[in-house]
């Protein structure tokens, strides 16, 4: 089940369940926390000891029942969507399908040898969304 502290499409909520369900083979609570600069900063600096802001950080616990929680910075994604010459709506969706795989296991910081499969499932994802969704 996918919850949200903000109202956002539901397609958006559709994407995180489908590809959770589709890696891990079963679906997985997700809380999705929006959240200011200030405190995606904040939360950066106290899990990961950097004093930047991001646009999405995600946290998952427990093994076989497993919950995660996808914060994500709304601010941050307007400016990378500006930064990048992308809508907002692709920035979000990039965000969300990292998170996802992040809930699902992958790693592209702390395991390296991780990130090639990790950001080429990810291109994978977001050409068939922006294409189901015609971004």
């Amino acid at each position: 089940m996918i919850t949200t502290n903000k109202e956002i499409d539901k397609k958006y909520t559709k994407i995180v369940e489908e590809i959770t369900k589709n890696e891990l083979g079963k679906e997985v609570n997700i809380n999705i926390i929006f959240v200011s600069k200030e405190e995606i900063k904040k939360l950066n600096n106290t899990f990961r000891k950097k004093d930047t802001e991001t646009d999405v950080l995600t946290f998952v616990y427990g093994d076989d029942d497993l919950f995660a929680e996808i914060y994500i910075c709304e601010d941050v994604i307007k400016r990378n969507a500006e930064t990048f010459s992308n809508s907002f709506e692709k920035e979000l969706l990039m965000v969300l399908i990292h998170a996802s795989l992040h809930c699902c296991g992958y790693d592209h910081e702390y395991d390296t040898t991780n990130a090639e499969l990790m950001f080429k499932i990810q291109n994978k994802y977001y050409e068939k969304y922006l294409k189901k969704f015609n971004l």
